[in-house]
């Protein structure tokens, strides 16, 4: 069980097929809330539901942009380390981006080759180091002076050798949502710092540690192909001048991501062909990235369009003239994390069962079950009239789910997370919550009698 966090829920022969469509195909809006129906009556709400057929869509499209020759895909956990999504992207060939030990179980459970995967972030002790050291990993993304020394620390006290890639934080800032370099952060060297004491900064890394890289991430959500291209195009500027000076190989060049997909809307990603014509052509223009791998970070590209999150109407309220739809889901379940600007907030879109499509539309404000007036998901949203009892979903909700919000907050159920694939469920499981009852443990100070 991943992370001895979740709850395997039994799948029945022929469970959570759709009857109602003849090819079995999940299509139709009709077939679509029918198969809702059935996995509400045996799941309850809200649900998480993941299709597997557009995880592995996304995972191709992806891959036709890139390089032929030298690219590799790391899927970034972080935006869902559910084991039966994780599971699929390790099917169709990505390599694991990883930031914690939680997140190192999940990709053992679904199976990747940890000798391939990349383990980053910052403020990493020694002691999780050892830990992923002995779990496989060898690939690690350096952010200071402290990380390298801690990193020798765990590969002399392992008696492994591992590699490692210099994160760097640009001096520019590139035109993302939620820029993650070219800023002050706490994400990467200094761009001017490895420039004018790259020397002694490199020194800090112990016989058993190669510098075989650099690893630039510029941000989130970044607008379009053309963007994307100006953050690569400075990257391989910057990773070939930086290993040049530095003189160390460049064996891994890590261009990041931020490949852009719509959170929690009807929609899809802007047109990204032109990355093709644009990377292949910087491919053949660079000199010593040319014999690097390439990879490339993508979590929500991969996985948004998968997930759609299907919640219950418990009511619909008046007060002072506003009108409140009143869901069994909120910030404890879907985009919680305020911090990373990922609350929903006036943008979310609703989509109702088809037998209310045609009715008269009202505005409402989305809240959720918790005793707090944060607990908002959509503000001023129009949409049919529903009644108590309905069925609701909420799109491109398969990343940055449930590991991204407050879950713990009020205590309340979990939502159940569901694989299928054409209407076929392939598995069902639940995050756990609660509290773990912890060995005590005698207190270092005693108090003697007098």
């Amino acid at each position: 069980m991943y992370n001895n966090m979740s709850i395997s829920f039994p799948i029945k022969e022929n469970q959570g097929s759709i009857s109602s469509a003849e090819s079995g195909v999940v299509s139709h809006l009709d077939d679509l809330f029918s198969f809702y129906a059935e996995i509400a009556a045996t799941y309850g709400t809200p649900f998480y539901l993941y299709d597997a057929a557009k995880i592995e869509e996304q995972v191709l499209s992806l891959r036709s942009l890139l390089p032929t020759e030298n690219s590799d895909i790391l899927f970034s956990f972080k935006s869902n380390p559910n084991p039966s999504v994780t599971g699929q992207m390790k099917i169709h060939g990505c390599r694991a981006d990883l930031t914690s030990p939680g997140e190192i179980e999940a990709a053992q459970v679904a199976g990747f080759d940890l000798s391939k995967a990349l383990y980053g972030g910052p403020g990493k002790s020694e002691g999780e180091l050892i830990g992923a050291i002995l779990a496989g990993i060898r690939s690690f993304s350096m952010e200071s002076v402290h990380d390298l020394k801690a990193l020798s620390g765990a590969a002399a006290s392992v008696g492994e050798s591992v590699k490692a890639l210099l994160r760097i934080n640009p001096q520019e800032a590139p035109k993302a949502k939620l820029a993650m370099s070219g800023v002050a952060s706490q994400f990467g060297f200094e761009e001017e710092d490895l420039r004018s004491d790259g020397e002694e900064i490199m020194a800090s890394a112990g016989p058993g540690v190669d510098l075989v890289g650099i690893h630039i991430y510029w941000g989130t959500q970044v607008g379009d192909a053309e963007a994307l291209l100006d953050c690569f195009r400075r990257t391989v500027k910057i990773a070939e001048e930086i290993s040049n000076d530095l003189r160390f190989p460049l064996e891994i060049l890590n261009l990041g991501g931020g490949f852009p997909w719509p959170y929690s809307t009807i929609g899809v990603g802007p047109d990204l062909s032109p990355l093709t014509a644009g990377l292949e052509e910087l491919f053949e223009e660079s000199s010593a990235a040319k014999n690097a791998e390439w990879w490339f970070e993508s979590g929500r590209f991969l996985c948004a369009s998968s997930g759609t999150l299907v919640t219950r109407v418990m009511e619909v309220k008046t007060s002072k003239e506003k009108q409140f739809l009143i869901l069994d889901t909120g910030i404890h379940h879907l985009g919680g994390m305020s911090g990373l600007g990922r609350i929903p907030r006036f943008s979310i879109d609703l989509e109702v069962p088809p037998s209310r499509a045609n009715n008269e539309k009202i505005q409402v404000e989305v809240v959720g079950q918790l005793c707090t007036p944060l607990d908002c998901i959509g503000r001023r949203i129009k949409l049919p009239q529903v009644e108590p009892g309905d069925l609701v979903s909420v799109p491109n909700t398969g990343a940055y789910g449930p590991t991204a919000s407050v879950l713990g907050f009020l205590s309340r159920p979990t939502p159940a997370e569901i694989l299928h694939r054409d209407g076929e469920i392939l598995s069902a499981n639940r995050l756990r919550s609660g509290h773990e009852t912890l060995e005590q443990r005698k207190s270092h100070h005693t108090h003697e009698s007098h």
